[in-house]
């Protein structure tokens, strides 16, 4: 519950809302939030891991669904800016490395190691073993993916609301760079005709 309310509160307020505002806007005193979590990063570690649990369900549930590895990446990508956009200030404060003073985040580094692992397994699928296998520099792939991927949400947000690319064009564009190189990024091809629509909804789970 408490989780739930600071999440709408960061919703309302910005990434770097203060504990007190957090609190009053809560309906409730910062004490209650130190008594559960600590101090900030507490809150922020625990809004966080709510809100990659429900992503980390939706890029499953992208991956699963889709018919081959290269819709699975591109749906997974949309995804990830679905939830991004659903809410910049619930995602800033949970997922990036902002919103503190020292330019510090959560630990997402379990979460992140999943969602390679996930990406590993859809690449193994793809490939035949000796293509993708130990030795080989597709190991790295997924990490590289992940991080990859991390960096365009970010930049996508941080870029003018005015001048911010389509998020469909964008999914495309990004799962193209991942699988085949800038080349990918022919601005007169069309995004795959993967049909998915990411689950909407009014802010980060």
């Amino acid at each position: 519950m408490l989780v739930r309310a600071a999440r709408a509160a960061v919703h309302e307020l910005g990434p770097t809302a203060s504990m007190d505002e957090i609190a009053a806007h809560a309906g409730t005193s910062k004490s209650v939030f130190y008594r559960y979590f600590g101090d900030r990063a507490g809150l922020r570690q625990a809004v966080a891991e709510r809100v990659t649990a429900s992503m980390e369900r939706r890029l499953r549930e992208a991956a699963v669904d889709a018919p081959d590895g290269v819709s699975a990446l591109h749906r997974m990508v949309a995804e990830c800016l679905s939830v991004a956009a659903s809410s910049p200030a619930v995602y800033a404060f949970a997922v990036t490395q902002g919103g503190a003073a020292d330019g510090t985040g959560p630990d997402l580094g379990p979460f992140f190691e999943r969602i390679a692992a996930l990406l590993a397994e859809g690449l193994a699928r793809t490939l035949p073993a000796a293509d993708a296998g130990p030795g080989t520099t597709l190991v790295l792939w997924p990490r590289v993916a992940v991080g990859t991927v991390r960096a365009a949400v970010e930049a996508w947000l941080a870029t003018e609301e005015s001048v911010r690319p389509d998020p469909v064009r964008t999914a495309h564009d990004v799962a193209g760079w991942l699988l085949a190189g800038l080349r990918s990024a022919d601005p007169s091809a069309s995004p795959a005709a993967d049909t998915h629509t990411p689950t909407q909804q009014g802010e980060p789970s």
